[in-house]
């Protein structure tokens, strides 16, 4: 076979593969001879092939960015406490009232915050009803926020029949233009009213208090709730702290997350999403990413400075520490015993409560360098902040 023949038909085939071979071979030396910090695929540019037969090219990729973590030594930081008052007791007990209320018949006519069962019959202007539109036992309340039922049905008794206007939207076509077609008309309807019902908290009591638990008293129910709050309210103050501590550190360090990172970042986020919302046919993949995008930013840049100070303050867990941890978690009685073992024979939990120990080291350590003011909160204001930040305006 004519070797000019050869080179035609597989040349260019032959060359792609040596061009292969001496970019692996070039992409090994080069990961093999520098400890890189890869966070991104490489990818080969500006391939060029030389006079002598050779090539030269580039081989391009993101790396984790290389600083120091400077600038905690005296962070201005609060630390927020949030307290619990008997206020804030009043108000989950009465919330618990209000989710224990029960529903009654009455022999009366129906007022604001009533109940009202009825059928309702469509009509055509002279009383006739209209076939095929009618609605049997519906509930109804009669708030003061509803402006359609609440003022035609308020007065009217069970057994009586009341006719109201109600606006409804109309049916429009997809296929078929409908000219002058409003997007909502009033219809009469015929409303026979079957049953009027009240709703009923029950009583602030002992026998209350027996219903919700446990409990014998209502003194004791509020006691537990208060207990229960104020746990919740000192996990939710060294959140806080922690979270202070991390943005006022994050302020003080120059720090340009690489754009590879944040992007993967951000598709992880939204496949996540997307996998939640697949039936959710509004939800627009890149409207979220951008909304998303600042607080990927944050979070990447914490993820950056945390790691970088735990290697250059040497935070690590010791085994001492692991045990001590665990310890804790089996005080907890015969559940946190078992638990304790169930994080000892497992890797990946075993692992988790190491991350959790570094971490609460480095929340400590930047405690120590910054300089702290006490600040105490209602824990109202951590459930409802803008009512209680009108009331000190006020």
């Amino acid at each position: 076979v004519p070797v000019q023949l050869v080179k035609k038909l597989y040349g260019p085939a032959i060359e792609a593969e040596a061009e292969e071979l001496c970019i692996q071979e070039a992409w090994r030396t080069v990961f093999e001879e520098n400890d890189f910090h890869v966070i991104s695929d490489p990818t080969i540019a500006n391939l060029n092939k030389t006079d002598s037969g050779g090539m030269t090219f580039e081989i391009k990729f993101d790396v984790l960015p290389e600083f120091t973590v400077e600038g905690f030594e005296g962070m201005q930081v609060e630390k927020v406490t949030y307290k619990v008052t008997e206020e804030d007791v009043d108000r989950v007990v009465e919330d618990l009232r209000q989710r224990n209320a029960m529903l009654y018949s009455v022999e009366r006519e129906a007022k604001e915050g009533d109940f009202i069962y009825a059928d309702f019959q469509e009509v055509d202007e002279s009383g006739v009803p209209v076939i095929g539109q009618k609605i049997e036992n519906q509930q109804i309340w009669l708030h003061k926020d509803d402006e359609e039922f609440t003022p035609q049905l308020l007065g009217v008794k069970a057994g009586e029949k009341r006719r109201i206007v109600l606006t409804v939207k109309t049916q429009q076509s997809e296929i078929i233009e409908q000219p002058g077609q409003p997007d909502e008309i009033e219809k009469l309807y015929e409303v026979e009213v079957r049953e009027i019902k009240e709703r009923r908290v029950p009583d602030l009591d002992d026998e209350f208090a027996k219903d919700m638990g446990p409990y014998e008293t209502l003194q004791e129910l509020r006691e537990k709730i208060k207990s229960d709050l104020e746990h919740e309210a000192e996990h939710e103050s060294e959140h806080a702290f922690e979270n202070a501590l991390a943005e006022a550190l994050l302020q003080r360090v120059e720090l340009e997350v690489p754009q590879s990172m944040l992007e993967n970042y951000l598709d992880s986020l939204i496949e996540d999403m997307e996998k939640r919302r697949h039936d959710d046919a509004a939800f627009d993949a890149g409207q979220y990413r951008e909304m998303l995008r600042q607080r990927a930013i944050r979070d990447l840049k914490w993820h950056l400075v945390s790691d970088q100070l735990k290697v250059q303050e040497k935070i690590v867990a010791t085994d001492q520490d692991v045990e001590e941890k665990l310890a804790h978690v089996a005080e907890q009685g015969d559940d946190g015993t078992k638990r304790a073992q169930e994080i000892r024979n497992n890797q990946k939990e075993l692992s988790r409560l190491k991350d959790s120990i570094v971490f609460d080291k480095l929340y400590a350590f930047l405690a120590e360098k910054a300089e702290l003011t006490p600040v105490e909160k209602s824990w109202r204001e951590l459930l409802d902040p803008e009512p209680a930040l009108a009331e000190e305006t006020a």
